[in-house]
């Protein structure tokens, strides 16, 4: 029977791995190149902002409706829907028309709103229904954030080589295209429907919204974890728009000249980071360090390193360095958020209060990206390195809570537990 259970869970896994991997490679194809994109179509810094900011808007205000249908409507449903609005959004960015640019990041937002609710909760559902031991869900999200940074890895290879061969920046998006196309083809041949709890006759988007939100404004745990998701996340886009123009800058600074750095290959370096993050958070998650704990730890470090990069404006070297420090950070930040949100958010509002989680983040971003004209880059940084000391403060706060020992010793068996599970 054990065999039995570990064949059937290792199938599932892998299934699931197979398509969030997919869609992944599509998203860290983008990544590259897409400022330089968009600096060759002579847009300057605040219209590539803007472009961002459309983006960052859409998520928060359509996407969290659209999320929130995924629980009524079904998750596999609206995971085609972004395989559909991801890759049009990719073939559009060929175009160097500014309007068609905003659809682009219109359906850019409603993707990474999908993207980042709807294939976990799926996961997290599929893997109740199928009675899956609990503490396989952190091991799951372990293994998903390693092999996510080989993906992302290979990505920027893919990215660097693309324009390379074809000598056009605009090669990245249509393997993008390509990649989410097949992705799509996964799910729809591979995938069960599943919806939230609440599914019923009755059952309405509308109804899943609010009782979302109540289920935010009674549970001071969830908000707690959307406060460290908007200040860690909010930053985490910020650099995506920000570090090509500062590395071009340091550059600059210290060669005194300005050519076109190998961003591909930056990339690639920085995702071989996140996958060491996602390494240490699973040693150390072994040793039965608290998830909350790890989580406060990867916000220090993220503050630390956007102080480093303020303080080192002028030395390529050590901004690059500072880069990767960043990025080992979101390794350990992922499945730390990831796994403490399947233990928080119930099941069938998942969904819609992952998706309400993000709309905060998103205003953020916005509110920073909007003082690109008017601040310089390294205040900017400064700001993301106040919160996200404010948000590792707030975190370490809760996890130090003498009322909160008894969830911290559930955490404790998940995490001691999760290092055998990836033996499945």
């Amino acid at each position: 029977m054990l065999s039995t259970s570990t064949d059937s869970f290792s199938k599932f896994r892998n299934n699931y791995l197979a398509v969030y991997l997919t869609v992944m490679m599509s998203d860290w194809l983008q990544g590259p190149y897409l400022y330089t994109l968009y600096e060759s179509y002579q847009f300057s810094m605040y219209d590539i902002a803007v472009l961002f900011i459309v983006g960052f808007v859409s998520s928060a205000v359509f996407g969290t409706v659209v999320a929130n249908t995924a629980d009524v409507w079904g998750r596999k449903r609206m995971a085609l829907l972004f395989c559909l609005t991801s890759s049009t959004a990719s073939v559009i960015r060929l175009s160097n028309n500014y309007q068609y640019l905003i659809v682009s990041h219109l359906l850019s937002g409603l993707s990474t709103a999908l993207l980042y609710c709807v294939f976990e909760a799926w996961y997290i559902s599929q893997h109740q229904r199928k009675g899956f031991a609990p503490a396989l869900i952190g091991a799951t999200f372990s293994t998903a954030i390693f092999l996510n940074g080989l993906v992302a890895i290979l990505a920027g290879i893919v990215a660097n080589v693309s324009v390379q061969w074809s000598g056009s920046l605009a090669a990245p998006f249509i393997v993008s295209a390509g990649t989410l196309i097949f992705a799509g083809l996964l799910i729809s041949g591979s995938w069960e429907e599943n919806y939230g709890e609440s599914k019923t006759a009755q059952g309405s988007v509308l109804k899943s919204m609010l009782e979302g939100l109540i289920v935010l404004k009674n549970d001071t745990n969830i908000l707690s974890l959307g406060l460290a998701q908007t200040v860690f996340e909010s930053c985490m886009y910020t650099f995506v728009l920000l570090y090509t123009p500062a590395l071009e800058t340091s550059v600059k600074n210290s060669q005194g000249s300005k050519g076109l750095f190998p961003l591909g290959y930056l990339f690639s370096a920085m995702m071989f980071c996140t996958m060491v993050g996602s390494i240490v958070f699973k040693l150390l998650s072994g040793k039965g360090i608290a998830t909350e704990r790890l989580l406060s730890v990867a916000l220090f470090v993220s503050g630390a390193s956007f102080c480093f990069i303020t303080l080192n404006a002028h030395n390529s070297t050590y901004t690059v360095l500072s880069f990767l420090l960043f990025e080992f950070t979101t390794g350990m930040y992922f499945p730390s958020i990831g796994t403490l949100r399947a233990q928080m958010i119930p099941e069938q509002n998942r969904t819609g209060v992952m998706a309400f989680l993000r709309v905060p983040m998103n205003f953020a971003v916005c509110a920073i990206l909007l003082r690109v004209n008017t601040l310089p880059v390294g205040q900017i940084f400064q700001i993301c390195a106040l919160l996200n000391f404010t948000g590792g403060l707030a975190i370490l706060w809760r996890a130090l809570d003498p009322q909160r020992q008894g969830q911290s010793q559930g955490a404790y068996v998940v995490a001691k537990t999760t290092e055998e599970s990836h033996e499945l």
